[in-house]
């Protein structure tokens, strides 16, 4: 549940700062196009129409010119300007470029008017009886029309209104239904889960009610004939099976703990080696059966290994393997523990691996195994394994599970040294 929370989260946290950043973007848009454009407004055609000037001669003629301050904001943006009769003819011009031409058609005037003057940005203001053309350097401004129908901007009125509102729906109601989707999940999932654990613990939680019942009425009835070594036998089952009820819980918690981030773990340097003969040795001074053998291997450049780890959850790790050996073979195995090192090209690895010559596991049990864990839903089966999981990836380790060529099963661990080269 955590990461589905830490999920949706990220989900509503996204969608808050998607928000937040469309508005602060049209903001900083809005701010540098005003900015940016200011001087199209400074360079408006309708500013300098009042700048023209109209005067006439001795002859009845009429001349045109324009005031220095038209003069001035034209030369500020380092653009050019011209008057057009109705003729089509250029009547007045200041800095008009060569390649303009000073005679134009209607044709012309409807072409630069919606777009370019060869290649330049213009604009036009209507006076009394001549049209201003003013015009800026090319590759200074970006401009084209666009139209739309009436019917398709009236379209547009009504349906982004109701698109926003709903967009607006889905934001609010989305993550309540997701979230109680997920709790009717979590319901079911835990369900099954209690279903898993009850199942693990009752196997042998009846064998020791079996062998103390049975204690209990041969001391009560004073039966003599029990002898000394039937009931050392029965104490050490009871023994095995209380073991194997606190490892189960053991795991549950420790499993628990890594998921919701609840334990303290300590990162300090481990000597791998050390920990690994630590771990077996305490599993064969519970009183390890004869019919399973334990082997370490440790290469002789790898007895002075150290990584950087938490000592409990190391030692879970390697206990939960062996257990795990020893629950699927109950004929008895060969369990093998190896530390090496393998070099492939430029790629140096350090790998430890437990293995058996047992009977191995299922494809769908191994298939379980090499699915990654998901929170709140521990298998019927396999939580031993679900926490080697979950250990090696608190440490940042690659692990892999699979079934040897010749039978039994191998899990195999990419460590991570504590320094490079060691």
């Amino acid at each position: 549940m955590r990461r589905l929370e830490n999920f949706i989260k990220i989900v509503v946290l996204t969608i808050i700062m998607l928000v937040v950043m469309l508005v602060a973007d049209l903001l900083v848009m809005t701010y540098f196009g005003l900015k940016t454009d200011s001087g199209m407004t400074k360079f408006s055609t309708t500013y300098l129409s009042r700048e023209v000037t109209k005067t006439v001669n001795e002859q009845g003629e009429t001349q045109y010119g324009m005031s220095q301050q038209g003069i001035d904001r034209i030369d500020d943006f380092h653009g050019f300007a011209f008057l057009l009769d109705d003729a089509g003819d250029v009547i007045w011009s200041y800095q008009l470029p060569d390649d303009v031409p000073e005679h134009y058609t209607i044709r012309d005037v409807v072409r630069f008017t919606r777009y370019y003057l060869n290649g330049y940005p213009v604009y036009t203001h209507i006076l009394d009886d001549v049209v201003l053309v003013a015009g800026m350097p090319r590759e200074t401004v970006w401009k084209y029309h666009f139209s739309f129908q009436v019917s398709t901007v009236n379209m547009f009125a009504y349906v982004l209104p109701v698109l926003f509102l709903l967009n607006v729906i889905v934001l609010l109601v989305g993550p309540f239904l997701i979230i109680k989707y997920d709790e009717h999940r979590r319901e079911r999932q835990r369900t099954s889960w209690i279903a898993g654990v009850s199942h693990d613990i009752r196997t042998p939680l009846s064998l020791v009610l079996g062998y103390a019942d049975e204690l209990l009425h041969s001391a009560q009835n004073n039966m003599e004939w029990l002898e000394k070594e039937s009931v050392a036998e029965k104490a050490r089952m009871i023994e095995q099976q209380a073991i194997r009820i606190k490892t189960l819980v053991t795991n549950l918690n420790t499993s628990n703990k890594l998921t919701y981030g609840m334990g303290v773990w300590h990162q300090e340097k481990v000597l791998l080696p050390a920990l690994i003969r630590e771990s077996t040795c305490e599993i064969v001074n519970r009183g390890l059966d004869e019919k399973y053998d334990i082997s370490v291997t440790i290469m002789e450049t790898l007895e002075q290994f150290y990584i950087k780890g938490d000592r409990e959850l190391l030692k879970r790790l390697i206990e939960n393997l062996i257990n795990n050996a020893i629950n699927h073979n109950p004929q008895g195995c060969e369990i093998r523990i190896k530390l090496t090192r393998a070099d492939w090209g430029i790629l140096k690895k350090i790998l430890l691996e437990v293995s058996d010559n047992g009977c191995g596991v299922s494809k769908e049990l191994l298939k379980n195994f090499r699915v990654p864990a998901r929170l709140d839903k521990l298998p019927e089966h396999g939580l031993g394994i679900r926490l080697v999981r979950q250990i090696a990836s608190f440490h940042h380790w690659k692990v892999w599970f699979f079934n040897n060529n010749d039978g039994g099963f191998c899990c195999r661990i990419y460590v991570k040294p504590l320094i490079k080269n060691c």
